[in-house]
């Protein structure tokens, strides 16, 4: 009995491995190992939620839900399988559903992560306040969850309250310099506070990060122009056409600096492609 409770761990094990290299084909191969597990012991309350995660990956929200059920029915103490669960349920559209299940998650084990996850649910609730006292509370369990400071400092951003805003996102860079999304944020904080360099600086680490991002290239040749750098804004505009050649907004940016540097008949021109892409 205790060696087919060990193997049963190592498949789970393996199972995971595959599943954190985040592929399809890591994804295919952990259902496989999670099913195996469970056919030795279907009590496995982690085979269950993890199973219930590999099939989320595929979109098959029904059966992943069943999962997790599965997994809650055999221990009703596993907040993991509440947490997974609360994900699935929002990803089906049972806004109440998550939060409930979140809540219980969270009054199971009160971890910075599942108080960043029930922050996050109570954003998509339009409950601001709820969720900013769950991102400090993450906070306080964890000075170092990136993710409770970035969504912290997005609550700030919406209420206007830049500096504030800025603060979170300068710690949720520290501890993940290399997500996109802070910089990018920031950048924008930092373009309304006028600190023109430095949003030069965020827009420019976004890039690097992720240089198919056309939007960064949008927004950094905005603030080009508004610095009154027509050449690097212009550079900038035709990359992210680049990237996304029917965006008719980009195209208008265009125009408009196309204009401000005096070339006139390359401006009409690009103009005429913004109202085709309107349909005007």
């Amino acid at each position: 009995m205790q060696h087919k409770k060990h193997f049963t761990e190592c498949i789970v094990a393996r199972g995971n491995v595959y599943m954190s290299l985040n592929t399809e084909r890591g994804f295919t191969y952990s259902k496989r190992d999670f099913g195996r597990a469970l056919v030795l012991d279907p009590t496995n309350s982690t085979a269950h939620t993890n199973l219930g995660l590999a099939l989320q990956s595929f979109g098959k929200m029904n059966e992943a839900w069943k999962q997790m059920t599965a997994a809650i029915k055999i221990d009703p103490s596993y907040h993991q399988a509440f947490e997974a669960r609360s994900v699935v349920n929002l990803q089906m559209g049972n806004t109440f559903g998550a939060f409930t299940d979140i809540n219980t998650a969270v009054q199971i084990h009160p971890s910075s992560n599942n108080l960043t996850n029930r922050g996050v649910i109570h954003q998509y609730m339009k409950d601001p306040m709820s969720a900013m006292m769950d991102f400090k509370k993450a906070i306080e369990a964890d000075p170092y969850n990136a993710l409770a400071h970035f969504n912290a400092g997005n609550v700030y951003f919406n209420i206007r309250q830049f500096a504030k805003a800025i603060r979170h996102f300068d710690f949720a860079a520290e501890s993940n310099p290399k997500d996109e999304g802070v910089m990018l944020n920031r950048a924008i904080c930092r373009v309304l506070l006028k600190d023109y360099t430095g949003a030069i600086d965020d827009f420019s680490t976004a890039l690097n990060l992720n240089p198919y991002a056309a939007h960064a290239y949008y927004n950094r040749a905005n603030l080009y122009r508004t610095m009154g750098n027509m050449e690097e804004a212009e550079a900038d505009l035709k990359k992210a056409l680049e990237l996304q050649p029917r965006d008719s907004a980009t195209y208008e940016a265009l125009y408009y600096v196309l204009g401000r540097m005096q070339r006139k008949k390359e401006a009409m021109e690009t103009y005429r492609i913004a109202l085709k892409l309107t349909g005007n």
